[in-house]
Formats: structure tokens, C-alpha cells, sequence
């Protein structure tokens, strides 16, 4: 499905004690008006309780973020002396280096302070502050994605088609815009070097290059996904039939209308070529020695990837057995197990079973038993999805494909056996030959930074009003929640799905 992050917080930075302005002396002071506003809304965001309560805040941070950007552009434009894109020329005098604190969220292990929190990193520069501001972007973009998708295909009523395509269409237009700007800050030689101008000599992963990069193929992998996940029937009747809610199945039974299998399919690789990139790059995060990225986002993207091809291989079954070759489509699922890493096929166990005697057919279904253990295990049940309780991306979507690869084997090895008695060719021939993937959505471009508008500088030429936010005027995050705080939200371990 789609990852959803935790959100870092920050320290008090007050812009006046650094800045001055000849041009608009109000501007500092308003830009630290509205990083204040930023920062409570994240600490208040820390606080909640994760679920629907933590999902719901997630728009009053995008309205924060939204707010802050622009004035950290026009701090950015009079700072390096661009030229304005406004007819409003903004002079700046830097009285001392902006430093500003953030607690990194992404980062292994070796940077936390306890078991629950990780230490706050300070970086030099105004371009170290629009990097974690953008980032967090990045992450409460991506959270958004999580929370339309999830909260209405795991609802207790069984979302209408229409239901489904507005959900996902919502997510895929955020996990886009998080994907653009990721990108700014991969490729952008403002942000090359901040990961590593942080005080005391060491690096941030959060903010290097090839994670950021790495995390725009990761949005592009979910993005592609979605997009086949909006027309995937297979899926929605795997669900509709878990919910134990669903009356639907008194009228009538779950519709799977015919696919564009092909087209499914080839999408699918390439989500899987997009989330094997994202792999690939946050694993040399921290290959010089470094702190790396934590090992839970690893995973994710490893178990992401495993998931697209799974789905890649069954798709291609459905369009074989669409053509009358079940014998191929059965193969293709086997395939599909493979890749998604499920032991054991249907028709396989069927034939031991037939053949063990004693002693060996216990062993068997002790073997079907655990496996069956192990999948619900490994990604949960229903209602821990709906609670939120999964963490980070419900397992990528692993457990509900390897229901459906289950369903579909059971049913067409059945139909093999009475009806067609086709040959079943070996799997391994069929994945040597797969397919290019095929690209649904245009690579967005880099992110760019919104711009105060006319009206909001002019009114940064008033004079500053008294400060109201000095160093001292709120309390220090590092020592905002209590141990009930604390251990009522304990850290991720959400590794069992791997």
C-alpha cells in the first residue's frame, strides 16, 4: 500500500535573531510566526494517539506547511540575493548563522537516545531548515495517501466502486506531489551538502541525496501500484469477503469483471523496478561508515518490491487463463508465490498429501498450518488494519496478494484436475522471459517552492510587532511528553512481516 511515516519535530528558532531587513522588516518575525505554528501542530501531532486521531491532523500540518513555505522562499531569495519572481525586491542582512534543531525519523538506530526517542540534530544554514520542512512535506504527503486508501478499503462498510477510484485517485495525486519533492531536494545543488552540515561533524541520512532520491522512487512504486489496485477486483473480493461487517454476500457474490491483465501486469514490473531503486539507494545511505537508514523503510521497499512482481506473475496467470491456457495460469501463480515468497503451491501439496502415509501426512498438515500461522502473522488481520496498528504500510499489500494467489490456485487447479487437464509447465521458464515494465504516470517534476504573494509583502514593510515567541516562551519538545505519553506510542517493531 503506502508507507506511512513518522513525522519529526523541531526546537524554537526565532529568524529576528539572525535576520534583519532593510526592505521588510516585519518578514523574520512573521517567518518565525509561522514555523511556530508549524512546530506546535507537530509536537501536537506527536502527542495523539496513532490511528484515525493521528490521520485526521494530518491536514491541519499540510495547512501549517503550506503556510511556512513561502516565507522561508522569500528568506531564501533575499539571503542569496536572487532575483525575485515578485516586483518586490527583499534585502536581508544575516546578523549571525541560522541554526535551527530537528529530530530525524528515518535514521538507524545509532543515532537514538533511548528506546523510543532518537537525538536531535542541529544544522547550519537556512538551506538545512527548507530541507526537513520539505521533507516533512514529503512524509504528511505520503501519510495522506496512506490514510485515504486505507481507511476507506478497510472500512466496516464495503466501499463502492466510485468509493474506491476517488480513494485512490486522492492518494495517488498526494504520493505524486511527495515523489516531486523528494525529488527537489535529490537533485537540486542547494541541498547537496546539508545532510552533512550538521554541528559536531556527523550526517543526517533523513536529508542525503540518494535517500531522498530514493524515496521519490518509492512514492512513483506506490503511485504505480495504486493506479492498478483501482481496477484490481481480486483484491476487493479478498477484502469484502475478510470484513465481517460485509452483508453483501446474502444477495449476491463478489463480482470479478475481466481485467486488462497484460496491461496490469506490466505496470506492476515496473512498480517493482521503482521500489528495488528505492532498496537500492536507501541501502548506501550510510556505506562510508555513516549512520544508514532505519532497517524497518528498507524492508518496506524489499517487501514492495517482492509484492509487485507477485502481482506482476498473477496477472499474467488471469490473462492466460482468460486465453483458455489454465495449465500456464497455474504456473504463473506458482510464479507468483515465488516471488511474493509464499512456500508451497495448492496442486504440490495436494500430491504429497495423496502420497504420504502416517507420519509424513502429519507432518504435512502441521507444515499448512504454521504457513497459514505465518501469514497472519506477517501482515496482520483486518482489524488491526482498520486501527491503524499495522505501522508502517500494512505490509506493503503481502498479505491480502497472497490470499488472492491462494484463491485463485485453489479454484484452477480444481477446474485442472476435472475438467481441462492441461500440463503445467515449469515457472521458472515462464519469469526468465518476463516482460519491460510500462510507465502509467509521467515522472513528476521537481518540486518548487510556493511565493508570498504581493499583498502578504506588502505588509511585511510595517515595522515588527513585539515577539512573541522568544527562546523561552514554550516548552522544549525534548521534554514535552511524560512517561504515560511515551509508552502509550512505543516505537515501530513492526519487522514481522518481513
Amino acid at each position: 500500500m503506502v508507507y506511512a511515516f513518522t513525522l519529526p519535530t523541531t526546537s524554537h528558532l526565532s529568524f529576528q535573531t539572525h535576520l534583519s531587513s532593510s526592505t521588510h522588516p516585519s518578514l523574520p518575525q512573521a517567518a518565525s510566526t509561522a514555523r511556530h505554528a508549524l512546530r506546535t501542530a507537530l509536537k501536537t501531532h506527536k502527542r495523539l494517539p496513532r490511528g484515525p486521531q493521528q490521520d485526521a491532523h494530518l491536514t491541519t500540518i499540510l495547512t501549517t506547511l503550506t503556510d511556512y513555505l513561502p516565507y522561508l522562499s522569500a528568506l531564501s531569495t533575499g539571503i542569496s540575493n536572487k532575483p525575485a519572481e515578485t516586483i518586490e525586491e527583499i534585502e536581508l542582512t544575516l546578523l549571525s548563522e541560522i541554526q535551527s534543531e530537528w529530530r530525524p525519523t528515518l535514521s538507524s538506530i545509532s543515532l537514538k537516545t533511548s528506546t523510543t526517542t532518537r537525538a536531535r540534530v542541529r544544522g547550519q544554514g537556512l538551506d538545512f531548515e527548507i530541507a526537513f520542512v520539505l521533507t516533512t512535506l514529503g512524509y504528511v504527503l505520503s501519510g495522506l495517501a496512506h490514510t485515504s486508501v486505507i481507511r476507506t478499503l478497510y472500512a466496516s462498510t464495503t466501499p463502492t466502486p466510485e468509493q474506491r477510484t476517488a480513494a485512490v485517485q486522492t492518494a495517488t495525486k498526494h504520493l505524486l506531489q511527495a515523489s516531486a519533492v523528494h525529488s527537489l531536494l535529490a537533485s537540486s545543488p542547494s541541498f547537496a551538502h546539508v545532510a552533512r552540515s550538521v554541528s559536531g561533524g556527523s550526517s543526517v541520512p533523513d536529508l542525503d541525496p540518494a535517500a531522498q532520491a530514493a524515496l521519490s522512487s518509492l512514492a512513483l512504486a506506490e503511485a504505480t501500484l495504486l493506479a492498478v489496485l483501482k481496477d484490481d477486483s481480486y483484491v476487493a473480493a479478498c477484502i469484502q469477503a475478510r470484513n465481517p461487517n460485509d452483508k453483501d454476500w446474502m444477495v449476491r457474490a463478489a463480482e470479478i469483471p475481466k481485467v486488462r491483465a497484460h496491461l496490469f501486469a506490466r505496470l506492476c514490473i515496473r512498480a517493482a523496478e521503482y521500489a528495488e531503486q528505492a532498496r537500492a539507494g536507501l541501502g548506501t545511505v550510510g556505506a562510508d561508515g555513516r549512520a544508514g537508514i532505519e532497517e524497518d523503510l528498507v524492508k518496506y521497499a524489499r517487501v514492495l518490491s517482492r509484492v509487485a512482481r507477485g502481482r506482476a506473475c498473477r496477472f499474467f496467470g488471469v490473462d492466460a487463463e482468460l486465453a483458455g491456457e489454465i495449465g500456464e495460469g497455474i504456473a504463473w501463480l506458482r510464479a507468483a508465490k515465488g516471488a511474493l515468497g509464499v512456500r508451497g503451491a495448492v496442486a504440490e501439496q495436494k500430491e504429497n498429501v495423496g502420497k504420504s502415509r502416517g507420519f509424513s501426512r502429519f507432518k504435512q498438515g502441521w507444515m499448512e498450518r504454521r504457513e497459514e500461522r505465518k501469514m497472519e502473522k506477517d501482515a496482520g488481520v483486518r482489524e488491526s488494519m482498520v486501527k491503524g496498528e499495522l505501522g508502517p504500510g500494512d505490509s506493503a499489500g503481502r498479505e491480502e496478494e497472497g490470499r488472492v494467489i491462494e484463491m485463485l490456485e485453489t479454484k484452477w487447479v480444481r477446474m485442472n484436475d476435472t475438467i481441462n487437464t492441461q500440463l503445467i509447465p515449469p515457472s521458472a521458464d515462464l519469469v526468465a522471459n518476463l516482460p519491460s515494465g510500462r510507465d502509467i504516470h509521467s515522472p513528476p517534476g521537481a518540486y518548487r517552492l510556493p511565493s508570498l504573494d504581493e499583498e502578504q509583502l506588502v505588509r511585511m514593510r510595517a515595522p515588527p510587532a513585539e515577539d512573541e515567541f522568544g527562546p523561552g516562551s514554550d516548552v522544549d519538545d525534548s521534554e514535552e511528553e511524560s512517561a504515560v505519553v511515551r509508552d502509550s506510542v512505543p516505537e515501530r517493531t513492526d519487522s514481522a512481516y518481513y
